[in-house]
């Protein structure tokens, strides 16, 4: 049986493509075009009666808008405008003969079997004073080449841009019609939640709204993106941060996925978006709100600046084993006991951040004392059993109390799965250990090798502060731990003759130390016996620079090279 758009069939093939031919398709078609056949449309909404409308000003005879239970009859199609859950029981009314389309831009074509079917869902708002379909998308299909031809054929007489979707695609097409309209409105409607709060009115709004969605359109997201998250500003958007916090609580959620999203979008193309400097707490969640909720893995390497190949091992080691990698650049002053030393503690935060971009670190959070203590600030977090000694004993135990302070602190600003120490400090290494497990946090400590100058000497920061001569002389550090480890390779068993081994290489450069210790890898408990493995640990001033170091001493290895840290991983050199 030959309908009115039987001749259409040659005209398209069953390919996801745009169709963008539609006037030529029009030209082709035998004189009783389907433009003069008669339409029904069932569905007295919004769409129904902007349809109706609209196809009637092409030219198409319609009979329409009928309500829900017409059958449609004596048209060549039906068109249901009708809510989605309503297609099938609508579809089920019309006797066999006509083809039969609906506009739903989520639901298949199956709801319509067994008829011939087709879907036009116009990428259109359509409000309750109609629409203008000229110049707007439409997504079609159709069960046979046919009534694909009906749908395109129909969609060109609006003036709209027919693209075939397939339906294991169009949840997603919706989705992004979703996003692209109803979304907007609500992210208006928030707009405007805000502006009231200061007395900003919606017509005020509106011509900011309508230059960025004519932006978006003829230049893109990526450069039609202003602000201060493109800018880089945090310190601007945590203000807004808290002024939503303050004004309009409910909308805080919504603000931090943006911020995110935003944040994502403004990183450079290519797959290489760099590494992002923060300053707030604010900015720093906001920025990692998204990779948790998605489930990645963020890991924290702590540190004070000045960088060196110790600080960028740890960088490596994180940037193998997580997803997003933070590195905190922060001078904690609480845990210095010397207003002097904290003075002189070396700062080249434009260098860090660069070492740090070329590790390819993902977050570098470089906050001000103010932001991590802000006035006010009244609180201490304190390891007892282990801080009193060494460090402890000679800095003060409000040492140890501003370091498990800040480094709270920070677990609770990053949340890492993971957090990255060095060996170098043994004995901070092992107080964070006992932080993280009394305080049960979700953050697996992992301490990683001390790395050496190919003299041995320990890098650490400090030792920019050292003069030529005392640089020289620092290395006697090293060779008073390897002085102990060559004692017990020669069979030496008694503390007090190992420590004169580690005394006499001190002595040799004119060090006076403040302590050389035998003690627990796990305890810091003195060793008193040499039964079994242990830890050297010793600290002195070389000049006016107070350096430490330690090494795992193990009975078992009768050599002097470096040995295995308590994480099972030997010392490292320094890469050059």
């Amino acid at each position: 049986m030959r309908t009115p758009w039987t001749d259409l069939e040659t005209n398209i093939f069953l390919t996801r493509r745009p169709v963008s031919q539609m006037r030529e398709l029009e030209r082709d078609s035998p004189p009783d075009t389907p433009a003069r056949k008669r339409l029904a449309i069932v569905g007295r909404g919004r769409v129904g009666y902007a349809l109706t409308q609209a196809l009637r000003n092409t030219g198409y005879d319609v009979d329409g808008p009928l309500g829900r239970g017409a059958d449609g009859l004596g048209a060549d199609a039906v068109l249901l405008c009708v809510p989605d859950a309503e297609i099938a029981s609508a579809a089920a009314h019309i006797p066999p003969g006509p083809i039969v389309g609906h506009c739903s831009g989520a639901t298949g074509l199956g709801v319509i079997a067994p008829h011939e079917a087709f879907s036009l869902h116009p990428l259109m708002t359509v409000t309750a004073e109609g629409a203008d379909f000229a110049g707007a998308g439409a997504a079609i299909a159709g069960s046979t080449p046919r009534a694909l031809a009906c749908a395109a054929q129909l969609a060109d007489a609006l003036g709209m841009r027919p693209v075939e979707i397939p339906e294991e695609e169009r949840p997603a097409y919706h989705a992004a019609a979703s996003v692209a309209s109803n979304f907007l409105i609500t992210l208006e409607a928030a707009a405007e939640r805000i502006g009231a709060t200061v007395g900003l009115e919606r017509d005020q709004l509106v011509p900011l709204v309508r230059a960025t969605v004519e932006n978006w359109a003829r230049l893109g997201p990526e450069r039609a993106l202003t602000g201060p998250v493109a800018r880089g500003d945090e310190a601007t958007v945590a203000r807004q941060r808290q002024a939503i916090a303050d004004a309009a609580p409910e909308l805080l959620a919504l603000f931090d996925a943006l911020v995110t999203a935003t944040g994502a979008l403004a990183a450079p193309p290519g797959g290489e978006c760099g590494m992002n400097v923060i300053h707030t707490v604010a900015g720093l969640r906001a920025t990692l709100l998204e990779p948790r909720r998605a489930g990645r893995s963020i890991g924290l390497v702590p540190t004070m600046g000045a960088f060196h190949d110790g600080h960028l091992s740890l960088m490596r080691r994180a940037r193998q084993e997580c997803d997003v990698v933070v590195v905190s650049l922060f001078v904690n002053p609480a845990q210095f006991n010397d207003p002097a030393d904290l003075d002189k503690y070396p700062r080249d935060p434009e260098r860090d951040e660069a070492l740090a971009a070329d590790i390819g670190v993902d977050l570098l959070f470089a906050p001000a004392a103010e932001e991590v203590y802000p006035p006010g600030f009244a609180t201490a977090v304190s390891v007892a059993g282990i801080t009193e000694t060494l460090e402890g004993a000679h800095r003060g135990r409000a040492h140890f109390d501003g370091v498990t302070t800040v480094v709270t602190k920070l677990f609770n600003m990053v949340g890492p799965d993971v957090a990255y120490f060095g060996q170098k400090d043994a004995q901070q290494a092992l107080v964070i250990r006992r932080l993280a497990r009394d305080l049960d946090l979700p953050v697996r400590i992992e301490v990683c090798p001390t790395v050496r100058e190919p003299d041995g000497l320990a890098l650490s920061s400090r030792n920019a502060l050292l003069s030529p001569d005392d640089r020289a002389r620092a290395t006697a550090l090293h060779r008073a731990l390897a002085a102990v480890q060559r004692g017990i390779g020669a069979g030496e068993r008694d503390p007090a003759a190992l420590r004169e081994h580690a005394l006499a290489e001190l002595d040799a450069a004119a060090i006076s130390p403040d302590y050389v210790e035998f003690v627990s890898s796990e305890t810091l408990e003195p060793v008193r016996r040499i039964d079994r493995d242990f830890l050297v640990v010793l600290a002195a001033h070389v000049g006016g620079t107070r350096l430490i170091d330690n090494q795992l001493i193990h009975l078992s290895r009768n050599h002097d090279r470096e040995v295995a840290t308590p994480s099972r991983a030997p010392t490292i050199a320094s890469r050059r």
